[in-house]
């Protein structure tokens, strides 16, 4: 059986995930938050690191799998 996610501010089970702009940060960073009030639970990567690992070795003939 999955436990299902809730916020920890507002009990609400749906969430997004928005780019916002952090001050003095070099990085784009992706947060995941309560779609219901804001909240922030989690921040991720603003591009998919695996993914540019794989078009990488890609253009390099490189096989990853």
């Amino acid at each position: 059986m999955a436990l299902q996610s809730i916020c920890p501010k507002c009990d609400s089970s749906s969430f997004e995930i928005a780019e916002t702009p952090v001050k003095n940060s070099n990085y784009r960073l992706m947060f995941v938050r309560c779609s219901n009030c804001g909240c922030v639970v989690g921040v991720k990567d603003f591009f998919n690191t695996p993914t540019l690992i794989h078009q990488l070795a890609k253009k390099l003939h490189i096989n990853l799998v």
